[in-house]
């Protein structure tokens, strides 16, 4: 009997920038990859190791995102190096794959979206990049799914002074939700246009983004730290600003929490 991995397909994947695997996770693996989510959310809000960050919603202050954890953990180590996750990859690549970066966004009720935008555009060091999305809750348009849409194959769209993609280009492209359940995979390129929205269900609706380059241009993982750090350190953590800065970009549409830092953590 064929595996998910033996009957996806890497035409789609080159067509259209984006690749969903179903039930490519068994449930035995869902379940462990769940409880080690929990465990670092607990871990990043009694501000253990990592990168995190926060933002404000209704209900008060939450954490957004953390990063910089698959050493921290050895189910999410184990999920990110090796297994299935690694093996679609270096089919999609056409080569080996190398961790770029990796994180989780709790998307808590209330938990911001993000405006249209490439990964593309936050991502140095290398120049491509292919994500791997791992639904730990469901992902349903209430709870602010991701969108994605056809276009990668132009390379770098117009953007903004926010590194957004520009209004105009976002009207022009054809957006579908992509809905995922616990088990699945979503593979998108990071020339993938997409966005997301607010969730508005009571319930978060967490999800890792492994992100990797071919190994053939290098391992960047520490180096792509190591600058983020700095750029955010440099800017106090917040850039200042009347939004919340969690990425290299600013394409987090979250609201900043009042009179404290939003985004914290070492691996010092």
């Amino acid at each position: 009997m064929s595996s998910p991995v033996d009957v996806y397909d890497v035409d789609a994947f080159r067509r259209d920038g984006w690749l969903i695997v179903r039930g490519a996770l068994e449930t035995e693996h869902v379940e462990a990859v769940d409880a080690a989510v929990t465990r670092l959310e607990q871990s990043a809000i009694g501000g253990g190791p990592g990168l995190h960050h926060f933002e404000q919603t209704d209900a008060g202050a939450a954490l957004a995102r953390s990063e910089d954890f698959v050493y921290d953990d050895a189910v999410l180590g184990d999920l990110i190096l090796g297994g299935i996750v690694v093996k679609i990859l270096g089919a999609l690549f056409g080569e080996p794959a190398v961790l770029f970066k990796e994180k989780v966004n709790y998307k808590q009720p209330g938990g911001g979206g993000f405006a249209p935008h490439q990964d593309a555009t936050a991502y140095r060091f290398v120049d491509h990049h292919i994500s791997c999305m791992v639904p730990i809750d469901p992902s349903t348009v209430a709870s602010g799914c991701l969108y994605v849409a056809p276009g990668y194959e132009a390379g770098q769209l117009p953007t903004d002074n926010r590194g957004r993609i520009t209004v105009e280009a976002t009207a022009q492209l054809a957006w579908r939700p992509a809905l995922v359940d616990p088990g699945d995979l979503l593979f998108f390129d990071s020339y993938t246009p997409h966005y997301s929205d607010t969730n508005t269900t009571g319930r978060s609706r967490r999800a890792a983004y492994l992100t990797y380059n071919a190994a053939s241009v290098g391992d960047h993982r520490d180096s792509y730290y190591a600058d983020k750090r700095a750029e955010f350190a440099a800017k106090g953590g917040d850039f200042e600003g009347d939004r919340v800065r969690i990425s290299i970009s600013d394409d987090f549409l979250g609201k900043p929490v009042p009179g404290k830092r939003q985004s914290v953590g070492s691996r010092e």
